[in-house]
């Protein structure tokens, strides 16, 4: 197994998904977090791009968010059992990532931010999860794609958790989604790094 570290700022932001599959995996790394302030005084030099986060693996810097969760969950085995399950699983997380990315997180006027979220989720991201919602229903199974967790299951809870901190009525319609997420919050190791992990504003 190589050494890891995941050098992200002290949010969930785009390094979360990372620290969630390791977790599922209960797989142990160092979680490297630093401020803005941090981040710009010396960590920012170091990376290979300039930004974060980068997965350090035996050393060698892995950097773009997508290409370190893709890569965890295929070292993980939450890819899916083949290339076609791991291709629609990037599919529903890719889905999943553009319609949560509408949220205003840097809005610093509280009136604005609030206006901007409920745009957000009315016009982009609860229309795709009625999509979802009726796909999934449809299908009767237990996980968004194949027999067993993927990192879509786990990118799913993760968006529902900040659903629900902001208005939990809002996923009311959801009941099978929503039904998915507690089951994936309830796997051992992610378990106990969701009751463990700081409240992060984003």
């Amino acid at each position: 197994m190589p050494s890891y570290k995941l050098s992200y700022f002290d949010a969930y932001g785009r390094g979360e998904m990372a620290r969630l599959l390791f977790a599922a995996a209960k797989v142990e790394y160092e979680d490297e977090r630093f401020s803005f302030e941090e981040w710009k005084a010396s960590y920012k030099q170091t990376t290979p791009f300039g930004y974060c986060p980068v997965l350090y693996i035996d050393g060698a810097p892995l950097c773009e968010s997508g290409a370190i969760m893709r890569y965890l969950a295929v070292e993980f085995g939450f890819n899916g059992a083949n290339s076609l399950q791991g291709a629609y699983i990037e599919m529903i997380s890719g889905a999943l990532s553009d319609m949560f990315s509408k949220l205003p997180f840097f809005e610093k006027d509280e009136k604005l931010k609030e206006e901007k979220s409920r745009a957000a989720y009315k016009d982009h991201i609860l229309p795709l999860l009625v999509k979802m919602e009726k796909k999934f229903t449809e299908r009767k199974c237990d996980f968004l794609i194949g027999d067993k967790t993927s990192y879509a299951d786990i990118q799913l809870m993760q968006c529902f958790i900040i659903a629900q901190r902001y208005d939990a009525s809002l996923l009311t319609p959801f009941p099978n989604l929503v039904a998915l997420k507690e089951r994936v919050a309830e796997i051992d190791g992610l378990k106990q790094y969701l009751a463990e992990r700081n409240q992060c504003p984003f």
